[in-house]
């Protein structure tokens, strides 16, 4: 759902953030950053524990399926340099060798030498982990799809347009 674009608002971001607390100049109440946190590490978490459930279900966790997940999304060839998947799953160098040798070892990656560089390699998908992060995913949807059906009607677009306007206010350079 992210980069969504739900209407463009007077103000060009997309929404209006008219009315809304703390922008254009309104006062935000005592301890409401702390109240934000809270509720969106909330929802996160919920949201989260599918991911974790699943990964679970395969044998692995959460580290395992963000540097997959990486693999699928990087593109045809579905590889990256070990630093690479390092930074995009923010994994320390030992985490990132961890997690690649049990993928290795599991059937579901590839380690090829770099031929331009012999100090390197690449971390490919394989047909097998392709498969699981499909139905991982494809698991993982379904559960995101049944908790937010429980909110009432019009909740989710609700959040998801307030959370967009905050987003694009928030990350401005002041």
């Amino acid at each position: 759902m992210a980069g969504v674009r739900v209407g463009a608002g007077v103000d060009g971001t997309g929404g209006n953030t008219a009315g809304v607390a703390g922008v254009g100049g309104g006062r935000v109440a005592a301890g409401a950053a702390a109240e934000l946190l809270g509720l969106a590490g909330r929802v996160s978490a919920a949201m989260e524990a599918a991911v974790n459930a699943q990964a679970a279900l395969h044998g692995l966790n959460r580290a395992d399926v963000d540097v997959l997940v990486a693999l699928v999304r990087s593109g045809p060839g579905r590889r990256l340099k070990p630093t690479d998947l390092m930074e995009l799953c923010a994994l320390s160098s030992g985490g990132t060798t961890k997690v690649v040798r049990r993928m290795t070892e599991s059937g579901y990656v590839v380690r090829e030498a770099d031929l331009y560089d012999g100090r390197s390699s690449w971390v490919q998908l394989t047909e097998e982990g392709l498969g699981l992060v499909a139905g991982i995913e494809a698991e993982v949807a379904a559960q995101h799809t049944r908790l937010l059906e429980r909110l009432p009607a019009g909740v989710v677009d609700a959040l998801i347009a307030l959370l967009e306007q905050a987003a694009v206010v928030l990350e401005r350079e002041e």
